[in-house]
């Protein structure tokens, strides 16, 4: 019997996720109750997480913290960041009520190293979750013409008010944040997660018989609650 690794399961698990039906990248189904249907979402804040790895959207101080383990090359992460509860939780972190802490794989390949890249590069302009939204809107168009490249990660960024500039654009093209692509890469594989789009609340992975919270919104309501009466996993 072949014994693979984390890492080779996760390539695995994210090769197959190409296909239209896939387990590992897992289709979510039901697109109600997303929350995107509200109107814009408000001004949140956006900053490096302190392990160096990770992406925090919210108040850190929020009593609930959501962690989302995704590739931008994910078919059932576009589908939970459109038509899932993705845009629930982001529009509860502008809204106080918790933090969302985004942990970027890249095992499917070039093109999500370069998302991941431009995201990293978005961050510094206090616009990731801009492009996070646009990244995941324009996937499949992306698919379709090979996978993110540099210039369509470019075009992908003029949707974004006040995101190009020189800087911005320099650090696309030269993947300027490599390391932190690369760091990202390693703490997502040797994670627990077994395919992407994969949450954690308050350090408390959620479970496949909970998977409805991830395209259910009044089931993910129900597990925060839940999870709000339980002390946090250190």
């Amino acid at each position: 019997m072949q014994v693979r690794s984390r890492r080779q399961l996760l390539v695995a698990i994210g090769a197959a996720a190409l296909a239209p039906a896939t387990a590992g990248c897992l289709p979510l189904g039901r697109p109600d109750d997303s929350g995107r249907e509200s109107g814009p979402i408000g001004p949140v804040a956006q900053t490096l997480g302190p392990d160096g790895t990770s992406v925090r959207v919210g108040d850190p101080a929020a009593g609930l913290t959501v962690t989302l383990f995704e590739d931008p090359s994910c078919p059932a992460c576009a589908e939970f960041e459109t038509t899932g509860t993705g845009p629930r939780l982001l529009r509860m972190a502008a809204a106080g009520e918790l933090q969302l802490r985004f942990a970027l794989g890249s095992f499917l390949g070039p093109g999500s190293k370069r998302a991941v890249n431009a995201l990293r590069a978005a961050l510094d302009k206090g616009r990731f979750v801009d492009l996070h939204q646009a990244v995941y809107d324009g996937q499949a168009s992306a698919k379709q013409r090979g996978g993110f490249s540099t210039n369509g990660l470019l075009d992908l960024a003029a949707t974004v008010e006040g995101l190009r500039d020189a800087d911005f654009d320099d650090a696309v093209r030269t993947a300027r944040h490599r390391e932190f692509v690369e760091a990202a890469d390693r703490a997502l594989s040797a994670s627990w997660i077994r395919g992407t789009p994969s949450m954690e609340v308050n350090g408390r992975p959620v479970a496949e018989s909970d998977r409805d919270v991830m395209d259910d919104g009044a089931a993910l309501r129900r597990y925060l609650k839940s999870a709000s009466e339980r002390p946090p996993r250190n």
